[in-house]
């Protein structure tokens, strides 16, 4: 009867883990390379380098094309490791002194990886928003609007500005990510500590 408890500690700390590891390479990985400085070759005058407005939309599509995929993937591995933790709680309730108080650690490593949807609306949502609105900042005519506009000057302003913003919407995002991706990673240490002392305490063979 170990078994299902076996497993659904492993799938707690390992979840958990998998989902901080995922959150936290968008924010160590993804964003730096996106927000490299643009080069122009020096021996081009086409006109598309001049064209305004293609870093921020560029750089915002890509941006929520990788939030789409990632708040899809990791909350649902946090969530499904969550439920295997509050599966070992359940569990584990009830037994001996020494177990019992250790399966409290695993419904508390639950709630701290859940933390990170209140974190990404409490924290994060006023910067997703305007990401989002840049994304479609270009979304807005064909390709004859899109020339009229470079012989625009207030129009050619209102770009430069998204392309000066657009990166450091992403550097902020990426330092709230990564905060969010330890909530997680808590979840992890805490299961896998609750895990090794129930073990170390001599009375596992008791739990269930």
């Amino acid at each position: 009867m170990l078994t299902g408890v076996y497993i659904a500690q492993a799938i707690g700390t390992l979840g958990c883990a998998a989902a901080a590891g995922g959150i936290a390479t968008l924010s160590i990985a993804c964003i730096p390379n996106l927000t490299l400085p643009a080069r122009r070759p020096a021996n081009s005058a086409r006109a598309f380098y001049e064209m305004p407005g293609n870093l921020a939309a560029h750089l915002s599509h890509q941006w929520l094309d990788f939030y789409d995929r990632g708040h899809k993937i990791f909350p649902t591995i946090a969530g499904f490791a969550s439920l295997a933790n509050m599966y070992v709680f359940w569990k584990l309730r009830g037994t001996t002194v020494a177990v019992s108080n250790m399966a409290n650690h695993y419904l508390l490593a639950a709630a701290v990886a859940m933390s990170i949807a209140p974190w990404t609306v409490l924290a994060m949502l006023k910067t997703n928003k305007k990401l989002d609105s840049y994304a479609a900042f270009d979304n807005k005519g064909d390709a004859e609007d899109a020339m009229d506009a470079v012989h625009s000057t207030e129009e050619q302003s209102k770009r430069s500005q998204a392309d000066n913003e657009v990166p450091r919407l992403l550097k902020k995002w990426a330092k709230l990510n990564l905060v969010r991706s330890i909530f997680p990673l808590l979840g992890a240490v805490i299961s896998f500590h609750a895990t090794t002392r129930i073990i170390s305490s001599g009375s596992w063979s008791q739990t269930v």
